[in-house]
C-alpha cells in the first residue's frame, strides 16, 4: 500500500476501535435479498427509531403473511401493497400490519404505513417490484428509483441508502460512510469514493474483519441506529 492508503487505513482502524465498539460484535449484514417488502418496511420504520421496535413491526408483517400461506422473505412490492389493501389501506394497515408510528420530521403528521405504501407504489411505477429489480437495475433505473423514493413524503436519502443495503446493492450507504471516513482521516474536504473504499478495505485487513462487516458497522453507527 502507498503511504496515503496505509495512513488512511490506520486512521480508519483507530477510529473504528474508538467509536464502533468491539469488532467481534460487528454483524455481517444479511438484509432481505429476495424480499423488497421486508427491505422497504425495515428502511421506512428504522428512521429515528429503536431497532427493537422495528423488529416487532417486521415480525407482525411476517406472521400475517405466513398465516396467509405466503413467504414474506419472497414478497415483492406488489405483495406488500396487496397486503396493505387487504388490511384496509395504508392508514388502516398501521394497526393491522405495522404500528401507529409517524414518519419523523413530517408536518402535518404522516403515518409510516402511508409513507411506506406511497414509496413502494412509486418504485413500481418505475419498474422496480422485486429486490432483484433494484439490485440489478441499470444506472438510469436506479436513479429514477432513488428520485421517486426520496420524493415520497416521509422518506429520504437515509432510508434510500438502507433500502439498497437491505436488498444487497453494492456500495449502498456510501454517502454516510464517506462522511465518517472523511472525519477519520482528518481530511479538510470529503474524500473520494475510491479513497474511502481503499481505507475501509485496508482497515478491515488490519482489524481482521470482513470489509462488509466494517462498512455496515460504520453505516449503522453514523446513521444513528446504535
Amino acid at each position: 500500500m502507498t503511504d496515503t492508503v496505509t495512513d488512511d487505513a490506520t486512521a480508519v482502524r483507530d477510529q473504528a476501535l474508538a467509536t464502533l465498539g468491539l469488532p467481534e460484535t460487528w454483524a455481517e449484514p444479511s438484509g432481505y435479498p429476495r424480499s423488497l417488502a421486508l427491505s422497504a418496511i425495515d428502511a421506512v420504520y428504522s428512521l429515528r427509531a429503536r431497532y427493537a421496535g422495528v423488529v416487532k413491526v417486521l415480525d407482525k408483517y411476517r406472521s400475517l403473511r405466513r398465516s396467509q400461506g405466503a413467504d414474506p422473505y419472497q414478497d415483492s412490492g406488489r405483495d406488500l401493497l396487496s397486503a396493505v389493501d387487504g388490511a384496509g389501506g395504508p392508514e388502516a394497515s398501521a394497526a393491522v400490519l405495522f404500528n401507529n408510528a409517524k414518519a419523523p420530521g413530517v408536518r402535518p403528521p404522516l403515518l409510516r404505513s402511508v409513507a411506506l405504501a406511497d414509496a413502494v407504489a412509486a418504485l413500481g411505477r418505475v419498474g422496480v417490484d422485486t429486490a432483484a429489480d433494484l439490485r440489478d437495475a441499470s444506472p438510469s433505473t436506479l436513479a429514477a428509483a432513488r428520485t421517486t423514493w426520496v420524493s415520497a413524503r416521509g422518506n429520504g436519502p437515509l432510508s434510500w441508502e438502507y433500502l439498497q443495503m437491505n436488498v444487497g446493492v453494492r456500495g449502498a450507504g456510501d454517502t454516510t460512510v464517506l462522511r465518517w471516513v472523511t472525519r477519520a482521516v482528518g481530511a479538510a474536504r470529503p474524500v473520494s469514493t475510491g479513497r474511502a473504499e481503499a481505507a475501509v478495505l485496508g482497515a478491515a485487513d488490519l482489524l481482521d474483519v470482513s470489509h462488509r462487516a466494517l462498512h455496515h458497522r460504520i453505516w449503522w453507527v453514523e446513521s444513528g441506529r446504535d
